[in-house]
């Protein structure tokens, strides 16, 4: 939903418009993002409580063209904008930004002594779709990963699914007894929460998978930021650039050996 929303919004042109009125200058406009949640990010720092108020009234004048042959001007649209933020301008002088001006770097954490960490990821580039995983120890250090990519286009809830299963393949054939699953894609965690109620074809197969997670000692599965999941999100890429699968273990391919020494001594 979030990929539908903004790029309606960030490729419409009366949209872009209404940014530049915003005082929006030309990066966020003309930047190609490889996830439209860093478009959104990136303008929401600029713009702030604005950006939400734009947000509104741009999508519903979109809405208004598409159905009724409809359309405001931009600065007609940006200024019901801003005055609808002067309305709640009281509650912007007491709340803090909607994210900080300077945003927080999160780092890769170690997990708890004895446990496993396996990070997983996924990506869709030229109708092709990969995932990577990582499996570091307590102390850090690497057990084992891969990546792999399929020719086939998936929309992103399944690609993170199809790396979610590659990861627990993984896990389970090194023998690991005490599991932590980290993807940072908050949709499938979403909807692993709440597996119990989901009666889509996509919360039958997770439903399936997660039965698989009994098969270890402990198994928790956690959300984590993207910054968190380097290696697993640079194996993505790798091994859809270069049309490769593999799986390694403590020898790990040297073009990680970087990200891994970041993420794991930082």
């Amino acid at each position: 939903m979030t990929h539908i929303v903004s790029s309606a919004l960030k490729d419409y042109p009366t949209t872009r418009a209404i940014l530049t009125l915003g005082g929006l200058d030309g990066r966020p406009l003309n930047k190609d993002y490889l996830y439209y949640i860093d478009w959104l990010e990136d303008v929401m720092r600029i713009l702030d409580e604005d950006f939400i108020m734009m947000l509104w009234n741009s999508w519903n004048n979109r809405n208004n063209f598409v159905f009724c042959g409809k359309e405001d001007k931009a600065w007609v649209i940006w200024d019901r904008a801003r005055t609808h933020c002067h309305d709640f301008w009281i509650h912007n002088l007491v709340n803090n930004s909607v994210l900080p001006l300077t945003p927080a770097i999160k780092k890769w954490e170690k997990p708890l002594c004895e446990s496993m960490k396996i990070n997983i990821d996924a990506t869709v580039f030229n109708n092709k779709t990969s995932f990577g995983v990582i499996i570091h120890d307590s102390d850090g250090f690497v057990l084992g990963g891969g990546g792999g990519f399929k020719d086939e286009e998936m929309i992103m809830e399944w690609t993170e699914l199809y790396a979610f299963e590659e990861g627990l393949k993984l896990a389970r054939s090194l023998i690991i007894a005490n599991s932590i699953f980290e993807t940072d894609c908050a949709s499938l965690m979403n909807r692993f929460k709440k597996r119990k109620d989901d009666i889509t074809i996509i919360g039958h197969c997770i439903k399936e998978t997660y039965k698989t997670l009994e098969m270890f000692t402990t198994a928790y599965v956690k959300w984590d930021n993207r910054s968190c999941n380097n290696v697993a999100d640079f194996m993505c890429k790798y091994a859809i650039l270069n049309n490769s699968n593999m799986l390694f273990g403590m020898n790990y391919p040297k073009e990680i050996h970087d990200i891994v020494i970041r993420d794991s001594f930082n």
